[in-house]
């Protein structure tokens, strides 16, 4: 949430404004407040919340509120009731479904900041991660403070080259220098975000390069640095001594840095290979890390329905990850450090649509319900990760077709449908995970429930049928005082344009102004939540 407290009821009619990321709330008797065309309520900084309807009634800021920009590093939440209309209509064939909260069941936390990104190592030389690259620095902090990984394919060609200078925008360089260090140390300040930096196992590199680089880069992030990771996908290096490769760099890491976090292993979706490497390396290993793909793009499992249909590795890798970091004691916990819809950079149609989102969504939930702390959606531009780009972005050969932030000549060009995934879930906030039912006949329907520290109840409802609506009655276990909901969604389930979250989009520059949230029906312990095709709904209850 923004880092301002929250206002105090304004007297009838009249209007308040709090300080950016607060979240303000007034609301006006019925009738006696500006007439039938009802009196506006309160003004957020950064928004406007509940305007009133018919018989002047306005609507009352509750669970959320509506907040601004957000304070240092926050981001902005939406919640509260309001009167801003019906939701939208449920079109197509209309689904009666349940869904059951049991508040006694309490499953893992959700933990802060929980969508992160990916990026290539490369991408540090080309001048993305500044400070000054405002549209960048909105969009993270859009989502509020939370973890970007630097690394993947491209540490295997990197070189620590302190004189290095930055290259062409659009163009990259294996050669990362202390300038490149610094501009990302100025960015993570400027966003609050902490990054995992990863240092080359391959070529030429020995564990002291990687120290003599890591004595410059852990310093200089400081705070802003979370883990050190070595190599990448360690599954794939073809070694038979991968391990003891990866354990002297770690030990030569902890001996010139003791207090440092190495990530790993990384391995690519192989948990045979990750959890006897997480048993042999508990004592080097404080996060651990592992990598997720669906498939392969441009093949014939590379589809829309394989990607929105359960993927039962996911649930069981999950499970594997989550107890090897238990039993072997590794504080940090285990994350998705690396992880998209189709690897080589997306399938045209499904990586970059409306149900990347849905999927998107799912996935962090799911996981997060097993015990995850984090997703690293991976992205990137042109020339990386082995991407030729002789004139621009369109020229690519393989373009990033499932990156969240698309770009061009390193700079953002737009928010693509997965980042309102992404965005959806920051809204969630922190909280307790609770075990929740969803059921709605033949429709791919699921439902989760989140217990934030106030009391209160958020729920994510996700329905990827493209035909199918669903009319939601949905059980929270307690009285219902008040309720209401914004939705994620687009003009089609394959849409790569036109998406909104709270009725808005992300501007290219990293804005968001979300319209108030819709007012839910309810009665006792039910809410009815109305849910059109190819959409997900957040809603807050109390």
């Amino acid at each position: 949430m923004g880092a301002g407290s929250a206002g105090a009821p304004a007297a009838a009619g009249a209007q308040t404004t709090g300080a950016a990321g607060g979240i303000t709330s007034g609301f006006g008797g019925a009738g006696g407040l500006g007439g039938a065309g009802g009196a506006t309520g309160t003004i957020g900084s950064g928004g406007t919340i509940g305007v009133g309807g018919s018989g002047g009634a306005i609507g009352v800021g509750g669970t959320g509120g509506l907040g601004g920009p957000g304070g240092s590093g926050g981001a902005t939440h939406v919640g509260g009731a309001s009167t801003s209309g019906d939701p939208p209509p449920l079109t197509g064939t209309v689904v009666a479904g349940t869904v059951k909260v049991t508040r006694s069941t309490p499953l893992a936390n959700l933990a802060p900041g929980f969508a992160g990104f990916s990026f290539e190592k490369t991408h540090l030389t080309d001048g993305f991660f500044s400070a000054d690259h405002a549209a960048l620095v909105a969009m993270f902090k859009l989502l509020g403070p939370g973890m970007v990984r630097i690394g993947a394919d491209d540490v295997n060609i990197s070189v620590w080259t302190p004189s290095a200078t930055f290259v062409k925008p659009g163009t990259t360089s294996s050669k990362i220098g202390s300038a490149e260090v610094d501009a990302l140390a100025d960015f993570l300040k400027a966003t609050g975000w902490k990054a995992i930096y990863a240092v080359n196992m391959r070529g030429a590199s020995t564990p002291q390069t990687a120290v003599t680089e890591l004595t410059y880069v852990i310093p200089k992030l400081g705070a802003s640095l979370a883990a050190i990771e070595i190599g990448n996908e360690l599954n794939l290096y073809g070694l038979s001594n991968v391990q003891s490769v990866w354990h002297s760099y770690a030990s030569a890491i902890h001996g010139a840095f003791p207090s440092a976090v190495v990530a790993g292993p990384g391995a690519y979706l192989d948990i045979n290979f990750a959890t006897p490497f997480i048993k042999g390396e508990a004592s080097q290993i404080g996060l651990v890390t592992h990598h997720y793909y669906r498939g392969t793009a441009g093949t014939s499992a590379a589809t829309l329905a394989n990607l929105l249909n359960a993927d039962p590795t996911v649930a069981s890798q999950s499970q594997a990850l989550v107890n090897s970091a238990r039993t072997n004691n590794i504080v940090g916990g285990y994350r998705w450090g690396e992880m998209n819809s189709y690897s080589s950079h997306g399938q045209a149609g499904v990586s970059d649509a409306l149900a990347s989102a849905l999927w998107g969504i799912n996935f962090m939930l799911t996981t997060a319900q097993y015990g995850c702390v984090g997703v690293n959606f991976h992205g990137g531009g042109q020339n990386m990760d082995g991407n030729v780009c002789p004139t621009n972005a369109a020229s690519c050969d393989r373009p990033f077709r499932y990156s969240p932030i698309l770009e061009i000549d390193s700079r953002v060009t737009a928010a693509a449908p997965l980042y309102y995934g992404m965005l959806l879930v920051s809204q969630l906030g922190a909280g307790s995970m609770l075990a929740t039912t969803a059921s709605a006949g033949n429709v791919n329907f699921k439902a989760y429930a989140v217990s934030p520290s106030d009391g209160s109840i958020r729920l994510v409802l996700v329905n990827t049928d493209p035909n199918s609506s669903v009319n939601a009655s949905v059980d929270i276990g307690a009285a219902v005082s008040g309720a209401s909901a914004v939705y994620l969604r687009g003009p089609a389930l394959t849409a790569t344009t036109g998406v909104t979250l709270a009725e808005a989009t992300v501007t290219p520059q990293g804005g968001w102004a979300p319209k108030p949230p819709y007012a839910l029906t309810h009665a006792g312990n039910v809410i009815t939540v109305p849910l059109p095709p190819a959409s997900a709904v957040l809603v807050s209850a109390n």
